[in-house]
């Protein structure tokens, strides 16, 4: 890295900006094998990284999106001490579509919930990308008790960006065209051209159904509500951002951080250059603040585990004194 960084700090937020993204890492086309998850609205399908026992993230992808997206974050948390529940969101990477569409912000951070309670995370971190920044708002305003740290990674915010190339609203009106036999596929076309100019690359063929899908929860946008979320955060939150992000521009993250008015501390961090995808390429960075965040719960584990080393000692010695003591 080059050049000098601008800081700027208030009292709960610090804005960084550097010249160009710190790492650059080689990306595999594969990954881990994962699990289902049972939850109430259907099977859910997750890669975990990591030890389960550890202090957990979960990761909601963008729109489209998987699991995979965060598979080098992922990797640099379990190297850390931290394991990473990697969400395949239903109907996407793995995972099936369920019989009822999680449309609202609401609905989607209550999956991810869901989710990380069958897993056995009673409290976890979030981490979000692109669209995905609409639902982990909704977690960590609606479960504030359960959500203990917020990464925002180059995500849409409390007002309209430009991946939004139509009107929300008008989105989900026009999702009902994509089902009709001869107006469909030409749609869906359209559709997934929009996408390849945009970037975004889908893990799987477009079909009807799964954008019929993707134009309902986009229509179920409302940046009223994503307003509210975000005055309702209590927990640390990071915002990362590129300057040349083609999706989702400057003054979109700043307001975002304005939003944020009560969350106990906000770290602001701009890239020069880096694109939409810093959950990949500040995918360090990223792991680096997570673990800061969740040092305390680090700390503690490694108390507990050498608390339990110390008792299992003691038991272990009390046990031979004893063998001794009833042979002599």
């Amino acid at each position: 890295m080059t050049g000098k960084a601008a800081t700027t700090t208030t009292a709960t937020s610090t804005t960084v900006t550097t010249p160009a993204a710190t790492t650059a890492t080689a990306l595999s086309s594969g990954d881990a094998p994962g699990v289902f998850v049972h939850t109430r609205a259907g099977d859910v399908h997750v890669v975990v990284d990591g030890d389960p026992s550890w202090p957990a993230v979960a990761t909601i992808h963008g729109l489209p999106g998987s699991a995979r997206d965060f598979r080098v974050l992922g990797g640099l948390l379990a190297a850390r001490g931290v394991c990473t529940v990697r969400i395949d969101a239903p109907g996407f990477g793995r995972s099936p579509a369920h019989r009822t569409l999680a449309k609202t912000p609401a609905e989607r951070a209550a999956l991810v919930v869901d989710v990380m309670r069958a897993r056995g995370h009673a409290r976890f971190g979030v981490v979000a990308h692109s669209f995905g920044g609409s639902a982990a708002l909704a977690a960590a305003a609606l479960w504030p008790d359960v959500v203990t740290t917020l990464a925002l990674v180059c995500t849409m915010g409390v007002t309209r960006h430009r991946g939004l190339q139509l009107p929300h609203e008008l989105t989900g009106a026009l999702g009902g065209l994509l089902t009709l036999p001869v107006v469909g596929p030409r749609a869906v076309a359209a559709l997934q051209a929009a996408y390849d100019r945009a970037g975004v690359r889908r893990d799987k063929p477009v079909d009807a159904q799964a954008m019929h899908a993707e134009t309902q929860v986009i229509g179920a946008i409302d940046f009223a509500d994503l307003r509210t979320f975000a005055a309702h955060v209590r927990c640390p939150t990071l915002v990362v951002g590129a300057d040349d992000d083609p999706l989702v521009q400057r003054a979109v993250s700043f307001a975002l951080v304005d939003a944020l008015v009560v969350a106990p501390l906000v770290s602001h961090r701009r890239l020069r250059q880096g694109g939409h995808f810093l959950q990949k390429h500040a995918a360090a960075a990223v792991a680096a603040w997570l673990v800061d965040c969740l040092a305390d719960r680090l700390a503690d584990r490694l108390a507990d585990r050498l608390a339990d080393g110390l008792a299992d000692g003691l038991a272990d010695g009390l046990a031979d004194r004893a063998a001794v003591a009833a042979a002599g």
